[in-house]
């Protein structure tokens, strides 16, 4: 079974199983009630063909907490070469924080 936390993996910078050969970036920018909030997209292509999609969307919401709120979600478009996808399919997060926990929760 492939999954979705290898990619996330090389995507955060560690070494692994895979290898990222192309991305790309996006930003936008608005204001929400006085707030400024910024969406970046990221879509990654790795070397087994698998392409993934990592969207942050945060604002400049003063906040007290060692992990501020922000939202992050993993997407995989295309399965690439492999017979199934990894899985999960999609995977979101509501700060960095839990994106961390989860991710040395489900290292290989």
């Amino acid at each position: 079974m492939h999954r979705l936390s290898t990619y996330v993996g090389a995507i955060l910078g560690q070494a692994g199983a895979v290898r990222i050969v192309s991305r790309e970036q996006g930003e936008e920018c608005w204001q929400d009630q006085g707030f400024s909030v910024s969406k970046q997209t990221w879509l990654y292509g790795f070397d087994n063909g698998v392409l993934i999609r990592r969207t942050v969307e945060q604002d400049d919401f003063p906040c007290g907490q060692a992990c501020a709120e922000c939202w992050i979600c993993y997407e995989v478009l295309s399965p690439g070469s492999l017979e199934s996808p990894p899985r999960p399919a999609r995977q979101t997060f509501s700060n960095a924080c839990r994106e961390a926990f989860w991710l040395k929760y489900h290292q290989d």
